[in-house]
């Protein structure tokens, strides 16, 4: 176990290296930042988009329209009918009357359009309620397409093309996130490495006399590690800074929109310490094996 002594040179030389070398850490730190500021802000945008999804998959729900000449007796029928295709949560009717109602709630100011017809045009319809797991564009198609086949059913009426993009575009950013993520980590793990190999150079012959006098290659690696992943840390809080304070800018006007939560910076910046303690174990295995 390291005495006091030994801890309080690891420490002074873990912080050493930052005053020793003022501009290379700070390009590092910079460059490094800026990836992860970058793949942070592809994250957010993933983020919202699946809010998005979310919301637009809670109104998905199904307008069954039925053909008008049915009779009160056939239409109640189709009610079970309903309530028992996988997927469904709830059914409930809508007379003629009801859907004028509804129709008329909906003009509002313009409702006086409707002294132009003299008759109910609306159908009876059937609400379709679907549960959470069939609120997705595959799982709703399959339901219209079995409730088409019925004689009774006029139409069946959703929200396809709007859930459908933004399914797409969800799912375009989740592999995009991925892809820039790989990329950011190689990146900081290159950058950093070649920062430590640098150092490490120019004090290799320091590194022979502490060898020479009995200094253990971990004794001798612990302060490259402790100075990568504190690179890490300047770099993660600096690009979840950055991102934090435009977010407190554009909050009152973009209501609604999705940040990180404390736990998820917190689980980033400790991402970002991880990358600078890979990126320096990267360049320092070259130098000294155990």
């Amino acid at each position: 176990m390291p005495s006091k002594t030994q801890i309080g040179y690891l420490l002074r030389e873990s912080f050493a290296g930052f005053a020793r070398r003022k501009l290379t850490t700070g390009v590092t730190i910079l460059i490094m930042g800026s990836a992860l500021l970058i793949l942070a802000l592809f994250t957010i945008v993933t983020l919202n988009l699946g809010s998005l999804l979310e919301t637009a998959r809670g109104g998905i729900d199904l307008r069954v329209f039925l053909h008008e000449e049915l009779g009160a007796q056939r239409e109640a029928e189709l009610q079970p009918r309903l309530v028992v295709i996988p997927g469904v949560q709830s059914v409930a009717y809508i007379s003629k009357d009801m859907a004028l109602r509804e129709l008329q709630a909906q003009l509002g100011d313009e409702v006086d359009i409707m002294t132009a017809v003299d008759t109910n045009p609306l159908p009876p319809s059937y609400q379709v309620t679907l549960s959470p797991d069939a609120r997705t564009a595959a799982a709703v198609e399959r339901i219209e397409q079995e409730i088409l086949l019925w004689p009774e059913v006029q139409e069946v009426v959703y929200a396809q093309r709007w859930v459908e993009v933004l399914e797409r575009w969800n799912s375009v950013f989740r592999l995009a996130s991925l892809i820039v993520s790989l990329v950011v980590f190689a990146a900081a793990v290159f950058v950093i490495s070649n920062t430590v190999k640098l150092t490490m150079a120019s004090q290799a012959r320091l590194i022979e006399i502490m060898k020479l006098v009995g200094a253990t290659n971990w004794f001798i690696r612990t302060p490259y590690l402790c100075e990568g992943m504190l690179q890490g840390l300047l770099a993660g809080v600096i690009a979840m800074g950055i991102l934090a304070g435009t977010y407190s800018l554009l909050r009152s006007q973009m209501d609604g929109l999705v940040f990180f939560t404390p736990w998820q910076m917190v689980g980033f910046v400790l991402l970002c310490i991880s990358l600078g303690l890979v990126g320096s174990w990267a360049a320092i295995r070259k130098y000294l094996r155990t």
